[in-house]
């Protein structure tokens, strides 16, 4: 059964130990203080030692990994919209692949949102997302509309209208609902879909995998040129996302560049190409998969490879960043920081590197490079427990 955060009844401060802690303030923290839901202290076991007192409960990490929690993504089609659904797939995103946060995609067709459905296809996406709302993993719902048949006329393109305007009865249920297109499909229409969402204040997400790079980076290009003349461009806290974008070919990379979107890689794909152009680039792996292994496919991608550090950035840091109105500071443990991550079973801990089979154990306090699992292609770590402010 799930319990909301505010059913839960308070915790006492808790001192975690004898594991690693991952956070950039403290790289080689072994152990961490919980209280009131954030991150009060992070150091090394022999401090924690001369902390402990009966006030604090303790957790003996045995030698675990705590990180901070993945962001992934969910899907729903209508059929399976409820209260009881939308519950049961948050718990196994939190309980099994320790994601502390989810874009939850509902698919639907225009017909569903026509004069006849729209009223009913409302009320149960409010149903659904009311109880979305209401659970422990924090969400951020998007709803994906298919079967648009856009032809460079406005007509063809009313069912974006219709589908602005039923999104409106669900703001007042929190976090604003974005939307997403398959681009092959609005492609004629592509500004004036991209100028709608942003005078609506809507995030903007775009299917992108199965049309080709090139003609997608035209699209972008072209339309993101005419909206700055427009003075319409989307704001920065709702950037365009196109998921499922990829291309072995820097110079799109390098063309995405300064034109506002975010790319989410959805397969293994060219991260160190795009990181080292600069375009904000995060990725989320297939529903119900290890979120471990995505890392480890970018870690040893053929032609691209990063490291684990670039991997895991990617469906955490990376991920928050390219979420409507994230916090600055989220997918990271630092003191003052939501208490929010997974603990992990891990084999080896290391600074693994691009190309290396054999992973640099940093001891030199200068590095201050925070270590994570090693990662040979096979092996994954294993979850213990998801925590989300301190629950």
């Amino acid at each position: 059964m799930s319990s909301t955060v505010s059913d839960l009844a308070p915790h006492a401060p808790k001192l975690l130990h004898n594991g690693t802690i991952h956070s950039t303030a403290e790289p080689y923290a072994e152990a961490m203080i919980v209280e009131d839901g954030q991150v009060a202290w992070l150091g090394s076991d022999e401090t924690a030692e001369r902390m402990r007192n009966e006030r604090l409960e303790v957790q003996d990490l045995n030698r675990g990994l705590v990180a901070p929690g993945f962001v992934g993504m969910v899907g729903l089609e209508l059929g399976q919209l409820s209260a009881g659904a939308v519950a049961e797939v948050l718990d196994v995103a939190a309980h099994e692949l320790g994601y502390s946060g989810v874009r939850l995609r509902v698919d639907l067709a225009s017909d569903d949102i026509n004069a006849e459905n729209a009223a009913a296809t409302a009320q149960r996406l409010t149903e659904t997302l009311s109880a979305a709302a209401g659970h422990p993993v924090e969400v951020w719902p998007t709803v994906h509309l298919h079967d648009v048949e856009a032809d460079g006329g406005a007509p063809s393109i009313a069912p974006v209208n219709h589908l602005l305007d039923m999104l409106e009865s669900l703001d007042a249920l929190g976090r604003e609902t974005a939307v997403q297109f398959t681009i092959g499909e609005i492609l004629p229409n592509l500004l004036g879909v991209r100028s709608w969402c942003a005078e609506a204040g809507r995030q903007l997400l775009l299917e992108c995998s199965a049309t080709e790079a090139s003609v997608v980076v035209d699209a972008i290009t072209t339309s993101q040129k005419h909206l700055r003349e427009l003075k319409q461009s989307p704001s920065p806290i709702t950037p365009t996302v196109l998921v499922g974008f990829d291309t072995a070919e820097r110079g799109h990379w390098e063309q995405l560049l300064n034109t506002g979107v975010h790319v989410l890689l959805t397969t293994p794909g060219h991260l160190a190409t795009a990181l080292s152009v600069g375009v904000p680039t995060a990725a989320a792996p297939p529903e119900g998969e290890n979120p471990w292994q995505l890392v480890a496919a970018h870690v040893h991608h053929s032609s691209d490879p990063v490291s684990v550090r670039a991997g895991f950035n990617a469906q955490t840091r990376g991920a928050f960043r390219s979420l409507p109105d994230s916090r600055p500071m989220a997918g990271q443990l630092n003191p003052g920081t939501e208490a929010t991550y997974a603990v992990w079973e891990v084999e080896q801990l290391s600074v693994q590197t691009p190309h290396s089979t054999v992973s640099a154990w940093s001891t030199d306090q200068r590095a201050r490079t925070p270590l994570l699992p090693y990662l040979d292609g096979e092996t994954l770590p294993q979850l213990v427990s998801t925590v989300i402010q301190g629950r």
